[in-house]
C-alpha cells in the first residue's frame, strides 16, 4: 500500500488571499453604492403660504388663499418656513397659472414679494395659480390652489 502525501502549495495560498480580498472589496463597494442610492434627497419638510396680496379687491379665501378680481398687476407675498417654523432663506418660489408666472428667491426672513398679471379666459369665472417652492435638502412644496383669481 502506497501512501499519498499532499503538500501545501505555498504559491497558490498566496494567490488566493488577494483574490479573496478583491471579491470582498467588490461586494463591499456594491453594498455601499446601494446604501447611498437609498439615502433620501430631501429629508426636511417646508411649508409655504401666501401671506398677503396688494390689490384693492384682494381678500383672504376660505383656506388662507388670496382672491383677486380682474386682470391687473398684483403683488403677492409668499412666506416659507421649515418644520420648526423657522424661516427658510434661499428657497426658489414659482407662481404659475392664469396665463401668468412669477419667480423669486426668499430672503433671510423667509419671504419674497412677487408681481404677476393674471388673466382669466373668456368662458371661465375663476382660475387658480399654482405655487411651487424648491430648495436643496428639503422636499419640494406644491400648492395647486395657492391663489384664486376670479371674474367680478
Amino acid at each position: 500500500m502506497r501512501k499519498t502525501y499532499f503538500r501545501k502549495n505555498e504559491q497558490a495560498a498566496i494567490l488566493d488571499l488577494p483574490m479573496y480580498l478583491i471579491i470582498v472589496m467588490v461586494i463591499a463597494i456594491a453594498i455601499i453604492a446601494a446604501v447611498v442610492v437609498m439615502i433620501p434627497k430631501g429629508s426636511r419638510t417646508m411649508n409655504a403660504v401666501v401671506t398677503s396680496g396688494y390689490l384693492i379687491s384682494a381678500s383672504p379665501g376660505h383656506s388662507g388663499e388670496y382672491r383677486f378680481s380682474t386682470p391687473r398687476n398684483i403683488w403677492v407675498k409668499v412666506t416659507t418656513n421649515d418644520e420648526k417654523a423657522d424661516p427658510i432663506s434661499g428657497a426658489k418660489v414659482l407662481l404659475t397659472g392664469a396665463n401668468a408666472s412669477a419667480a423669486g428667491v426668499t430672503l433671510t426672513n423667509g419671504s419674497v414679494f412677487l408681481q404677476l398679471r393674471p388673466t382669466i379666459p373668456a368662458n371661465i369665472d375663476e382660475v387658480y395659480i399654482k405655487m411651487t417652492v424648491k430648495l436643496e435638502g428639503y422636499k419640494d412644496f406644491e400648492d395647486n390652489e395657492a391663489i384664486m383669481v376670479y371674474r367680478q
